[in-house]
């Protein structure tokens, strides 16, 4: 984000198609040399179009009031600031007040040790599962907001046409690179582990609390949380390399769950390249041995033998009973059918 380093007349666009600063709606007699207010209102609304539009009128700057991303980072090709709704209204208040509006658009900082943290993006994708009810999505979550990661300089369609070597980037692009690097430090730990076993330490591991002990809340209003927004929880990387337990598959697991959602004999070929056809009383989507469903067959990779006990922390209203509630392992290795 580029920097004002002086106090800049400040301007709103007047309702009507220059609210949205679409093209050619903008008056450059009235921006030039000004910092630009202007409002997020539709869902394909463009940020960054709206600052070109802003830059090709001569003015100087834009404040964008975005209430749902006021705390992501966008590369403009113009100084630029987000603020939420209450912030504009205590800008539209000042601007009203003054004949002759001034601000300054600063330097970014970043601020470390926030609380609460960490919190569920505002765009993340939720579950439930469409496709099969009784296998939650999403997995696990990660780090994927406001991420300093390197860049290519050739690619300039997201960093306001400038050629850099690092980035601030959120999205899946982020938080994918944190998984996969801890699924590769788990196969360190554990060579002979399968995919399925990875997954399920990462996932069996993770936690739903943030850093003042409360369930992970999404951003930037601090609503309420599920397992259909964090999935198992925040990835935790050092207890992935030893979760006690882990829950495992194989390609007769994944067919048997392929077959329980009515999958044909041409559906399971295309994905097996052989010739297959389901039971005729297939398994329950139940059944599947996935570390975020009921019914699963687990095993003890910690040091026997050891008893689990489980734990409900359950939501007002909700009444969890967990059969059987008590695991009992007794060596290495040892398989556990629920």
């Amino acid at each position: 984000m580029l920097e004002l380093q002086q106090p800049y007349v400040v301007t709103h666009t007047s309702f009507g198609g220059s609210i949205l600063l679409q093209s050619n709606t903008l008056d450059p007699a009235l921006i030039k040399g000004k910092i630009v207010v202007c409002t997020l209102e539709a869902i394909l609304d463009n940020r960054k179009e709206k600052a070109i539009s802003i830059k090709q009128g001569g003015g100087a700057g834009i404040i964008l009031v975005d209430p749902l991303a006021t705390d992501i980072a966008i590369q403009f090709v113009l100084p630029g600031a987000l603020i939420s709704l209450e912030e504009a209204e205590a800008l539209q208040a000042y601007m009203a007040s003054q004949t002759n509006p001034v601000a300054r658009i600063s330097q970014t900082m970043a601020i470390l040790a926030t609380k609460p943290a960490p919190q569920m993006a505002m765009f993340s994708s939720m579950g439930p599962n469409i496709i099969s009810p009784d296998v939650i999505k999403p997995d696990i979550t990660a780090p994927g907001v406001n991420v300093l990661a390197a860049w290519s300089p050739l690619s300039t369609e997201n960093t306001a046409e400038r050629s850099i070597d690092y980035n601030i980037i959120s999205g899946t692009s982020m938080s994918c690179p944190h998984v996969s690097a801890l699924a590769a430090i788990v196969k360190s730990s554990h060579p002979s582990w399968s995919p399925a076993a990875i997954k399920s330490a990462i996932m069996t591991t993770a936690t739903i609390h943030d850093n003042t002990k409360n369930f992970i809340r999404r951003h930037p209003n601090g609503t309420q949380t599920s397992p259909f927004d964090y999935g198992s929880g925040h990835i935790n990387p050092a207890a992935a390399i030893d979760p006690g337990l882990v829950y495992d598959f194989d390609t007769s697991d994944i067919i048997d769950f392929l077959c329980s959602t009515g999958a044909t004999p041409a559906q399971l070929k295309n994905l097996t390249g052989e010739v297959m056809y389901c039971r005729n009383n297939p398994k329950s989507s139940y059944d599947f041995n996935y570390p975020s469903i009921g019914d699963q067959r687990t095993y003890i990779y910690g040091e026997g033998p050891a008893v689990y006990k489980a734990e409900v922390d359950h939501p007002a209203g909700v009444n969890v009973s967990v059969t059987p509630n008590e695991l009992r392992f007794e060596k290495i290795g040892t398989r556990c059918l629920l």
